[in-house]
């Protein structure tokens, strides 16, 4: 994890399989997969958050996507229109990670409203829980 905290950390339960990461920190650019960048380019601005990209919810959909990917015997790429189709009954967590002692730490964390929207283009059931 991360040294930057307040931070973020998802979890995204897919067919069965769970995948974590924490929001991405640091120099550059993420690395989103094609269909996500698509999806925020076309964002209208009120949906876009300055740190568009960097949580830990669009890192956890790009990865799957490019698990998807990575499968796929043509070797091409998952396309935006494709994408919902790989999100079938999936659902997504997020927690608050805060410094040793902060009673936030491990609370729920609202998705963005940049991944809110994008969860609910895809599909993904967000859980909220207290």
């Amino acid at each position: 994890m991360s040294d930057t905290v307040p931070g973020t950390a998802s979890s995204l339960l897919v067919q069965g399989t769970i995948t974590s990461q924490t929001n991405l920190t640091g120099d550059g650019e993420p690395r989103l997969h094609p269909a996500v960048r698509e999806f925020f380019d076309g964002l209208v601005p009120s949906l876009r958050e300055p740190f568009l990209g960097y949580c830990a919810e669009s890192a956890l959909v790009s990865d799957r996507l490019y698990a998807v990917d990575a499968r796929r015997a043509d070797g091409g790429t998952t396309s935006l229109a494709e994408a919902p189709a790989h999100f079938a009954g999936a659902a997504l967590v997020s927690r608050k990670v805060r410094p040793h002692g902060d009673p936030e730490h491990g609370a729920p964390a609202p998705l963005c409203r940049s991944c809110a929207a994008l969860a609910e283009a895809f599909g993904i059931t967000v859980l909220q829980d207290s």
